[in-house]
């Protein structure tokens, strides 16, 4: 995905961005662009997290679509930046749900994830990335979101709690299941620390 994004939204004076989704919403294209630079990619990373890098870019495309009709909704209550978030991962979610194709992803990961091997060779950084790449794929969509946006994102509980619209003691419980089953797949697949 190729994003000329050099502003991140939270990064935007608010007044600019008030104006940004004036504009979008009346239909005006610069303001669109100007929206898309500095969401796409947030938007294209959550979108990876979550269904792949295989199915991000079409999410990607269709957050867009759907967040150009909805921006009318965005109230200023939250910080833009979490809203899309919100939106993105719910997006990526339902394609999920949609599709039907996350099961399809597991089963292809699980045949094709080569164990690593005891005497720790050269590829073990290579071998690591897989074997941990294909434990993700073993956990379910939220987990998998949960885990990016605390290890990879860096969000506190609150802003992942705003973002999945979930109590913040939630989101706690959730990570800590989502750790556990991380490394469950991992012990399973013969990772090794």
């Amino acid at each position: 995905m190729s994003s000329n994004s050099t502003n991140r939204p939270d990064k935007v004076p608010l007044a600019d961005l008030r104006e940004w989704i004036r504009g979008a919403v009346r239909g005006d294209r610069d303001a669109q662009r100007r929206i898309y630079q500095s969401t796409a990619s947030q938007v294209f990373r959550i979108a990876r997290s979550i269904v792949g890098h295989d199915h991000a870019e079409d999410v990607t495309q269709d957050f867009f679509v759907t967040l150009f009709s909805k921006l009318d909704q965005f109230r200023f209550e939250s910080s833009f930046e979490t809203w899309i978030h919100r939106m993105a991962a719910n997006q990526s979610l339902q394609f999920l749900r949609k599709s039907g194709r996350e099961r399809d992803r597991i089963r292809k990961y699980a045949e094709v994830s080569p164990a690593v091997s005891s005497d720790r060779s050269i590829e073990t950084v290579q071998s690591d990335f897989e074997v941990v790449h294909a434990a993700l794929c073993e956990l379910p969509a939220e987990q998998r979101a949960l885990l990016h946006m605390k290890e990879v994102e860096g969000f506190g509980y609150q802003k992942i709690s705003d973002v999945l619209g979930i109590p913040e003691g939630t989101v706690g419980s959730r990570l800590n299941k989502a750790r556990h089953n991380l490394e469950t797949e991992l012990l399973r697949l013969g990772w090794e620390s």
